[in-house]
């Protein structure tokens, strides 16, 4: 059994290394991906229904816009309150660009 383990301990750090580095990896990828979309402050009175409503993207329904809110922040739709921030799948740019052509 020493034998054994003392020819597949290097294997054993390598593959360990290579798990720890992945899910630390994809932790770090989440967050970045988040910067890139928008985040707004749950008002008084507000669900995911007008949220979507409000920030409608041509790519999404309703439904897909909610879903990935909830997802994306895990939270449900009839569970956000007032004062919580949530990231929504609303491209910063593209919000500066939709404002500047409504004026």
């Amino acid at each position: 059994m020493k034998k054994l383990y003392k020819n597949y301990i290097s294997t054993i750090l390598l593959a360990g290394s290579v798990f720890i580095f992945s899910i630390l990896f994809s932790c770090t990828l989440d967050n970045d991906q988040k910067k890139d979309f928008l985040s707004i402050e749950v008002s008084e009175g507000d669900t995911l229904w007008e949220i979507a409503e409000e920030y409608e993207e041509a790519d999404l329904t309703k439904k897909e816009f909610i879903g990935w809110i909830e997802e994306h922040n895990g939270v449900r739709a009839d569970t956000i309150k007032p004062g919580q921030v949530i990231v929504i799948p609303v491209k910063g740019d593209d919000l500066v660009q939709n404002l500047a052509s409504q004026q």
